[in-house]
């Protein structure tokens, strides 16, 4: 049987980013069937790759954000090096951008600019605080979007009493800013091909997770109140489980089975939704001390009998090759030209009647500059040694 394509197969893009909000869209893209060339700026190329505090040789973070592209590594600031780059772009369906707003103009490479070659191009424009307003200069990494955009403070600040904040252990911002714009570029792509019209797409690492907000930007902004819910967790003998008292009366009462507690479902304080929205705090402390009675997997396995909503805190290495890991396809197994066979990350996307996931490791340092070169853009061996001894490409030997 022939293997379905990917719903973006046949769609080209370049992508000019580095670390993870553009390469994660570009990823996302690659996964989906999009051919993805990577331009890495000479001499290091993406600075992600030197983002290792483990043993691996090769960055995860790199891995992560860039299976399945190619990459070249270009001089950009010679004359023949931009030139390829707008060559690229000229045959792009696509163009992802992460410099700071102003650079791409001053390069030539703004939308204007791409448009005469290219007149139905999408730029994907990403940056820290987006191409207008009073911030839009500033350099913008993650964490900043974390404090400004209250995230840091709903998680320490609103707490009682308030914790110092702490940065959290992944750059959220950045995650939720490349499937910001992986949607943006698909629903560019879909009108592109309803009306024949490209697009600028101004994406934002504040925009995102600001506009990502489950609720509480949303309560001040009606109410003029803060009211910020957090998860509850509760300790078990051998760790932490997550689990809710309610909310709704019918999940209530099957947790007060579970807890071998069935009449505790009739307390006054309890007995109907009314009640138990108003006495929620001490049905929780009526839960969270029989959780700690129990081993995380006794409370798991009680809860889920009764099928009641519950989740172990993992640590990484447990949550990495859980069983449901495994079910769902989320790793496969790559071959890698420096670490060999090895398990990446896989695609959350899933369709029926088409391809997504992982499609070839992450590219070594301009592995591809020959073969982008030569097939998309016609230059022969000796243009392409010429432009490698000025110093204009740069190709990682393996």
């Amino acid at each position: 049987m022939m293997e379905k394509p990917g719903p973006y197969t046949g769609v080209r893009v370049v992508e000019l980013g580095a670390l993870i909000a553009g390469p994660s869209c570009g990823k996302y893209l690659a996964d989906h069937g999009a051919d993805v060339i990577k331009i890495e700026r000479y001499p290091l190329g993406d600075i992600s790759r030197y983002s290792n505090r483990t043993s691996a040789k090769r960055s995860p973070m790199f891995l992560q954000h860039n299976a399945g592209k190619r990459s070249i590594c270009v001089d950009i600031k010679q004359p023949d090096g931009l030139e390829i780059v707008r060559r690229l772009c000229a045959k792009a369906d696509v163009v992802i951008q992460a410099f700071t707003p102003g650079t791409m103009d001053r390069l030539g490479l703004g939308y204007e600019a791409l448009k005469i070659t290219n007149p139905d191009v999408i730029l994907c424009s990403i940056s820290g605080f987006g191409q207008t307003g009073r911030n839009a200069k500033r350099p913008g990494y993650a964490h900043l979007a974390h404090s400004m955009t209250g995230w840091l403070g709903m998680q320490f600040l609103h707490r009682d009493p308030p914790e110092e904040p702490r940065g959290p252990g992944v750059a959220i911002a950045d995650t939720t800013t490349g499937l910001t714009a992986f949607g943006a570029v698909g629903a560019a792509l879909y009108r592109k091909a309803m009306t024949g019209e490209g697009d600028h797409l101004d994406i934002a690492l504040f925009d995102s997770l600001y506009g990502s907000n489950d609720s509480s930007l949303q309560a001040y902004l009606t109410s003029g109140e803060i009211d910020v819910w957090y998860h509850p967790v509760h300790a078990a003998k051998d760790g932490y489980v997550t689990a809710l008292a309610g909310p709704d009366h019918a999940s209530w009462c099957r947790t007060c089975v579970a807890m071998g507690r069935p009449e505790l479902a009739q307390d006054p304080r309890f007995k109907n939704q009314k009640s138990l929205s108003e006495n929620l705090d001490e049905a929780a402390i009526a839960m969270r001390s029989w959780i700690a009675s129990l081993s995380c997997t006794e409370v798991e396995q009680a809860l889920t009998e009764n099928h009641v909503p519950c989740g172990i805190a993992y640590t990484i290495d447990q949550a990495a090759r859980q069983p449901q890991v495994i079910d769902r396809g989320l790793m496969v197994a790559v071959e890698d030209p420096i670490l060999g066979p090895h398990d990446q990350i896989n695609s959350a996307f899933k369709y029926e009647n088409a391809k997504s996931g992982v499609c070839g490791p992450a590219p070594m340092l301009g592995e591809h500059n020959v073969e982008v070169l030569r097939e998309e853009l016609g230059y022969d061996n000796e243009q392409i040694s010429e432009l490698e001894s000025q110093k204009i490409l740069k190709r990682e030997r393996v």
